[in-house]
C-alpha cells in the first residue's frame, strides 16, 4: 500500500456497524484483501465471534469492539480503541445507522424517533470523524466511506421514512464537504448508496447471495465497491455518491422509453 513517498505492508480499516449484513459483508472482504480491520457491533455477538474465528483462520487481524454508537462517549471510545490498538486507521467505513421499519408520515413520528435516525447516521460519523482524521491528515493518507440511500445524494426524500432520507441526505453532504476540506492532506471521502438490498435494515449478508435474483444487489457487490474507495489506487474518486442498484435506473429508462 503506497503512503506519501513510502510503501507499507498493514493497512487498516475501521468499520462502524461491521458485526452483521453489510457492515460484515464489507469486514470479510476487507480481511480477504489482507486488511486488519477494527469493527463495531451491539447486538450481533455471534455474528461477531464468528468475523473474528474467520479472521483467525486465514492470519487476518481484526478487533470486534462492542458499542452503541448512539451514545457519544462510546462512539468515542470505540474509534480511540481502534487507533490505540493498530496505531493507524487508514479507512474508515461509516455503516453504522438505524433504519426506520415503519413507515409513517413525518408529523407521526416523535421526537425520540427522530432524534435517533439523527443520531444514529449522522452524528455518530461526526463523532467518530474527529477522532480517526488528525491521524489520517498526519500521515498524509486516508479513505472515508460512508453507506447511504437510494436518492441520498440528490436529497430526493422517502415519503412516510423522511428522518432516515434527511440523516442520509445529511451525511452525503457531509462526506462532499470533507472531501473538499481534506483533499489537501491526501484524504478522500465518497458515499456508496445501496438499492434493492434485502433482509435486515436493507443489509444481506454474504452468505444469503445465493436467493436473490442477480438484478438485485447483495452484500457482496456494495462491499466490493467499499472496498474500492478504500485502495490508494481510488485517489482519483473524491466527493462521490454512487448507486448500487443493479441497474435499476436503467432498466427503468428502458422500461418507460
Amino acid at each position: 500500500m503506497e503512503r506519501g513517498g513510502g510503501t507499507v505492508t498493514q493497512r487498516v480499516a475501521f468499520v462502524s456497524g461491521g458485526g452483521s449484513g453489510l457492515g460484515k459483508a464489507t469486514v470479510l472482504t476487507l480481511i480477504d484483501e489482507g486488511w486488519s480491520v477494527a469493527f463495531t457491533y451491539h447486538h450481533s455477538e455471534e455474528s461477531a465471534k464468528s468475523i473474528a474465528t474467520l479472521a483467525a483462520e486465514t492470519g487476518g487481524e481484526v478487533m470486534p469492539i462492542r458499542a452503541n454508537l448512539l451514545l457519544r462517549d462510546e462512539a468515542l471510545h470505540a474509534a480511540s480503541s481502534a487507533l490505540h490498538h493498530f496505531g493507524q486507521v487508514d479507512a474508515f467505513v461509516h455503516n453504522f445507522g438505524p433504519f426506520v421499519f415503519e413507515r409513517r408520515r413525518l408529523a407521526e413520528y416523535s421526537d425520540d424517533d427522530f432524534e435517533e435516525m439523527l443520531t444514529g447516521n449522522l452524528r455518530s460519523f461526526w463523532w467518530m470523524y474527529r477522532v480517526l482524521i488528525p491521524n489520517m491528515r498526519e500521515r498524509g493518507f486516508g479513505r472515508i466511506v460512508t453507506l447511504g440511500s437510494d436518492g441520498a445524494g440528490l436529497a430526493a426524500g422517502w415519503g412516510r421514512r423522511a428522518p432516515y432520507a434527511a440523516a442520509k441526505a445529511g451525511l452525503a453532504s457531509l462526506t462532499r464537504s470533507i472531501a473538499r476540506e481534506e483533499r489537501e492532506f491526501g484524504v478522500t471521502a465518497n458515499m456508496v448508496c445501496p438499492g434493492d438490498v434485502r433482509g435486515k435494515n436493507k443489509e444481506l449478508a454474504r452468505n444469503e447471495a445465493e436467493s436473490v435474483s442477480k438484478k438485485t444487489p447483495v452484500g457482496g457487490d456494495v462491499a466490493r465497491v467499499v472496498s474500492f474507495y478504500c485502495q490508494p489506487a481510488s485517489h482519483q474518486l473524491n466527493g462521490t455518491v454512487t448507486e448500487v442498484n443493479g441497474g435499476a435506473d436503467i432498466r427503468f429508462l428502458d422500461e418507460h422509453a
